[in-house]
């Protein structure tokens, strides 16, 4: 989802680079043409982010000279923007434009006769939602609109007495862009986690205190991820441990928080997954009675919180405490998330290969064994996760092997008898060989006993961003996050495949150069991974089947 932070990057591109000048609008895909002829030869007079929507006001020359903005009548025409998914608004030189795609909704030409021909500027706008209409269009929109962490005109005091009046929990709060306008899932797991919130506070919970931490937050997340391009949460001066081992995100699709090791939650929020530490970051406290999902929580006699929750159902009277609801729910199991991918070794050293895609999947099992180990390319995920895990072992008992080769056999034998004592250890006059195997298989044993959850090892008014929109691409590029939800929506697949590939950095190596390409040309025109538009394909198919029935 292009959310908050994107939004406003593209807003203060063409407040910087468009604003004043004037434009031909065309339609390419048809799918907006009666918004392009309303805006064709007119000038772009103004644009405003709130939230995840765009406004871009357009003016015959005449008015958008002389008029002031509060007295703008009907001859203004204001174009509403909602990416969606996997929305963009591109700008190019006239050189260097690309053709339009079926997703291209509309297309800008800059018009000025004194500008030369190579130096004007056009753009391609692909959006799920595009609409035009008057100034009142814009009153409509904004005034449906929340609060923006990101906008100067936000009120976090008047916000936190519409907070208080709502039974609904955080959780879904955050995610309501009529109380908070511009965050979405991942800003929601890592705001509530930095405010040390449980998301299923209800608002009218929230003492001013743990709101502002939640609105502080809020603000300074989604204003780092203005000015970096990326959702990047973790603060090296607060966890400089956790941003030393490389993360980028504290619970977000992972199975352990990244600052206390404890176990992530997970379950369904209207529709949503979301998370939460469960290791102490964020408490849960309840005083009222409140609903969640199909239970809520229940005063005791005395008034106060008996920290029960009770059923809806009259019939069902078992009460179960916070804590073993808490237990009912599973660790999060970390996805291969196509919005926040970790790098490819962080998710093979903490999950193993199933948080690998196939592709690298196959890649691992070539570097380690070559085609002769590789399954079919039709195989099933599961087969090739086999594969790999079985080529991993191997090279962990060469590892074991090498290292027990530097022992003595009295050094084997003192192990072996310390692990399981007298009964296992061959005889003393076996060879050296016998001793190593042996131990290797009381090690192994001992490693299947006391398997664990794996942990990771400590080891509008705003400036332009700190980061431009081609160095963004190629930092996610290079980190292995996925474009086809957390993308640079300032840039064209076209643009960012070259942003990620061509780069003025001398240190960065060919193989990097290669990952960012092979990262980057997996998406398609419509932002969708190769995984996503086999899925596509399959509903689709499911669909004719069950018409033609």
């Amino acid at each position: 989802m292009v959310e908050g932070h994107s939004v406003h990057r593209i807003a203060s591109r063409f407040g910087r680079d468009l604003i004043g000048k004037q434009f031909a609008a065309s339609s390419p895909n048809g799918r907006f043409l009666e918004g392009s002829k309303a805006i064709d030869g007119m000038i772009m007079s103004n644009i405003e982010a709130v939230g995840k929507n765009l406004f871009a006001f357009f003016s015959p020359p005449v008015v958008a000279s002389s008029t002031p903005k509060d007295q703008w009548d009907d001859s203004v025409v204001v174009v509403h923007v909602h990416f969606g998914m996997s929305g963009a608004w591109s700008v190019h030189s006239a050189d260097e434009e690309p053709e339009t795609k079926s997703t291209t909704r509309l297309r800008l030409v800059e018009q000025c006769a004194s500008t030369l021909e190579q130096n004007k500027l056009s753009t391609h706008l692909s959006a799920m939602t595009c609409k035009h209409g008057g100034y009142e269009l814009y009153r409509g929109k904004r005034a449906a609109l929340g609060h923006d962490p990101l906008r100067s005109d936000a009120d976090p005091d008047e916000l936190y007495q519409k907070v208080i009046k709502s039974k609904k929990s955080i959780g879904k709060l955050l995610m309501d862009q009529s109380y908070f306008a511009g965050p979405g899932n991942i800003f929601r797991a890592e705001i509530l986690f930095l405010a040390g919130i449980h998301p299923e506070t209800p608002g009218n919970e929230l003492d001013k205190v743990s709101f502002s931490r939640v609105w502080e937050s809020s603000v300074e997340l989604l204003r780092r991820g203005y000015d970096t391009g990326s959702i990047l949460t973790v603060n090296a001066e607060v966890d400089p441990d956790v941003a030393a081992r490389g993360e980028r995100r504290y619970i977000y699709n992972k199975s352990h928080c990244a600052r206390c090791h404890g176990p992530v939650r997970s379950w369904d929020m209207a529709g949503r997954t979301c998370y939460v530490c469960s290791g102490g970051c964020q408490s849960r406290q309840s005083t009222k009675a409140i609903e969640i999902g199909e239970v809520s929580f229940a005063k005791g006699s005395n008034g106060c919180s008996s920290n029960t929750i009770t059923t809806k159902n009259p019939k069902q009277q078992k009460k179960k405490t916070i804590k073993e609801e808490e237990q009912e729910r599973s660790q999060h199991v970390p996805f291969v998330s196509h919005c926040a991918r970790d790098g490819k070794e962080k998710r093979l050293s903490q999950q193993g290969p199933a948080g690998l895609t196939i592709d690298e999947i196959r890649s691992q099992i070539l570097t380690l064994g070559g085609e002769k180990y590789l399954p079919r390319k039709s195989a099933r995920k599961a087969q090739h996760i086999e594969a790999l895990s079985n080529l991993l072992a191997g090279e962990e008992a060469k590892k074991e092997g090498e290292s027990l080769n530097a022992l003595t056999i009295a050094e084997i034998r003192l192990r072996i008898q310390t692990l399981s004592g007298q009964e296992s250890l061959p005889p003393k006059r076996a060879k050296r060989d016998v001793h190593v195997e042996t131990l290797m298989k009381l090690l192994s044993g001992e490693n299947e006993r006391n398997e664990a959850p794996v942990r990771p090892f400590l080891i509008s008014s705003l400036p332009p961003p700190m980061v431009s929109a081609e160095e963004a691409a190629r930092e996610k590029a290079k980190a292995g996050e996925h474009r086809g939800v957390e993308h640079i929506a300032e840039l064209s697949r076209d643009q960012a495949i070259k942003a990620a590939v061509v780069t003025p950095l001398a240190e960065e190596d060919e193989q990097g150069h290669l990952n960012a390409r092979k990262c980057a040309e997996t998406v398609d025109s419509t932002g969708l991974s190769r995984n996503q538009r086999r899925s596509k394909r399959k509903r689709k198919l499911r669909f004719d089947s069950i018409s033609s029935e």
